[in-house]
């Protein structure tokens, strides 16, 4: 019998993620069903299961928050706004600390511009991949994307020159 550790997911679903070859495990955790495992690697966040495994670069991560009290992990992610939440073991915050420290560190700086009565986060992201920089926006719900277009360009135009960024790029 071949003793395979706990926090090591099998191959097949390490594969299945898509990861290029100098990508590295930063860390890995079976979820309570056994079947799933949630892995965090140097480009992203990945959930793997037999039936189906999915990716998310950490810059495409808009906020992971551990709810310490209920011990759920929840994952918004910033290209769908969608939030995918995960019951974690007390033993797995670790895990939910290493994950949080990656989408921070993604974020290079960010703008609030207020819009009515919400806000359009504009912010400057790292893309794990290549290391380059560029800008993301983040309206909250019932933002009117017309009325915030005037705010938003002037906040991208200041965080592209405080980034050095070409103009014309952001």
């Amino acid at each position: 019998m071949v003793y395979v550790p706990i926090d090591k997911p099998p191959g097949h679903l390490i594969s299945a993620l898509g990861q290029p070859p100098q990508s590295k495990i930063l860390a890995a955790i079976a979820l309570p069903d056994a079947a799933t495992w949630l892995i965090a690697t140097t480009f992203g966040f990945g959930v793997a299961s037999a039936e189906h495994q999915e990716f998310h670069p950490w810059d495409q991560i808009e906020r992971a928050k551990l709810q310490a009290e209920a011990g759920v992990l929840a994952i918004t992610y910033a290209d769908t706004r969608e939030t995918d939440e995960f019951s974690l073991r007390p033993k797995d915050k670790r895990f939910a600390s290493i994950v949080n420290e990656r989408v921070r560190a993604s974020v290079i700086e960010v703008e609030h511009v207020p819009v009515g009565a919400g806000h359009v986060a504009v912010a400057l992201r790292r893309r794990p991949s290549d290391q380059s920089v560029y800008l993301q926006e983040l309206p909250s719900s019932g933002v009117d994307p017309e009325a915030a277009a005037p705010l938003v360009r002037a906040a991208r135009a200041r965080l592209g020159d405080a980034a050095g960024l070409p103009t014309g790029t952001w």
